[in-house]
């Protein structure tokens, strides 16, 4: 069977025949392990582990093969969004390496932070987290 993934403004969907919810809660955003709010791109690793960039909650969330409830593996659990380097504003694109490491473009901080496995602070890796009107870095959307 052929899947397809389509990202709505609350879940993520595998489509089939009927369509079925793989996370978050198509009925109601929200801020818990189990609710994703307008997320923006997901990729699988190699373990099937599927990462989701929750937009609105300025976070990325990582969910085990059939689990409906998430981990923060970049940003705030809560949901809070800032600047500082373990925060993220508007978490859009997502690449994940073979080791886990997770590569995020912070949206408005205009800039890539890397989030090691398992770490609470991120790493800026590319921009400097600042607007310049001549930066190529500026309101990065996909890596």
């Amino acid at each position: 069977m052929k899947l397809f993934f389509v990202i709505d403004q609350i879940a993520i969907l595998r489509w089939n025949k009927n369509g079925i919810t793989v996370v978050g809660n198509a009925s109601s955003p929200g801020k818990s392990s189990s609710q994703l709010y307008r997320p923006w791109d997901l990729v699988l690793d190699w373990q099937d582990n599927l990462y989701v960039t929750d937009r609105s909650n300025n976070r990325v969330q990582k969910f085990a093969r059939g689990s409906k409830f998430g981990v923060t593996v970049a940003g705030n659990a809560t949901g809070t969004g800032g600047n500082s380097l373990n925060l993220l504003s508007e978490s859009l694109g997502i690449v994940v390496d073979d080791e886990e490491n997770v590569y995020v473009s912070d949206y408005h901080n205009h800039r890539v932070v890397l989030w090691t496995r398992r770490s609470t602070i991120g790493r800026i890796v590319a921009g400097n987290g600042k607007y310049s009107s001549n930066s190529f870095f500026n309101f990065i959307h996909r890596i």
